[in-house]
């Protein structure tokens, strides 16, 4: 632990241990279950590492797309079971792989790399298509609340995708995908589900989590340049 730790900064640290004892206490205070608050847990600590360029993010990608499936599967969220399980899984070892291959030794993070315009507009074709296949997948599986979980589960591919080709953008998506789960997990809370706070409070805390990435990929991308000059 002290060697993952080790660089870190004060902030760094504080939004770490400070978004754990907030998700744990909400989550022992409205008695949910120890499989829902773990989580909210390891999807924190997922969204910082991947903020500070770090390989054992995509690692604890894999882990929480493991829980995230059951958790949602619990709560008839079907299609999110589906894409994560078929997509989000393959996706993050495949994230594992292009990392691992992809060290910069000065920052100790991933190498940051550019998209280019042709690849932009050929990913936001499919982005089209693959929104129509699974909306209609996610109505086949009579997912609930079925176009906010559509919605989610673009902006999460999407995210992925970018994270494997390691590009800051990435961050952008994880924000908008932050903001459609917490309508997702929103809608069942405010009916009276208060045992899903946690998961409630996950993509709040992870909000502020990718908003830091953004700003931190965007650092590491600058020392990285003026390594090349």
């Amino acid at each position: 632990m002290r060697k993952i730790l080790k660089n870190w900064t004060k902030f760094e640290n504080f939004l770490l241990f400070g978004s754990i004892i907030m998700v744990s206490l909400i989550g022992i205070i409205y008695k949910s279950d120890l499989l829902t608050i773990s989580c909210s847990i390891v999807g924190i600590i997922t969204a910082l590492l991947l903020a500070k360029g770090k390989n054992l993010g995509q690692v604890f990608g894999v882990l929480i797309t493991l829980l995230y499936s059951i958790v949602s599967f619990k709560n008839k969220f079907y299609g999110e079971v589906f894409i994560y399980i078929v997509l989000m899984l393959p996706m993050y070892i495949a994230g594992i792989i292009s990392w691992v291959k992809h060290q910069n030794k000065a920052t100790n993070s991933v190498e940051i790399n550019k998209i280019t315009d042709r690849e932009w507009i050929l990913m936001f074709i499919v982005m089209v298509i693959i929104f129509i296949a699974v909306y209609f997948l996610l109505e086949i599986f009579n997912t609930s609340e079925i176009l906010v979980s559509t919605f989610s589960v673009i902006a999460s591919i999407f995210a992925v995708y970018l994270q494997i080709r390691r590009s800051r953008f990435s961050f952008y998506f994880y924000v908008i995908n932050d903001l459609i789960l917490i309508i997702l997990w929103g809608i069942p809370v405010v009916k009276g589900n208060f045992l899903l706070l946690p998961m409630l409070f996950n993509p709040i805390i992870n909000l502020i989590n990718d908003s830091y990435g953004i700003i931190n990929w965007r650092n590491l991308e600058k020392i990285q340049k003026n390594m090349e000059v």
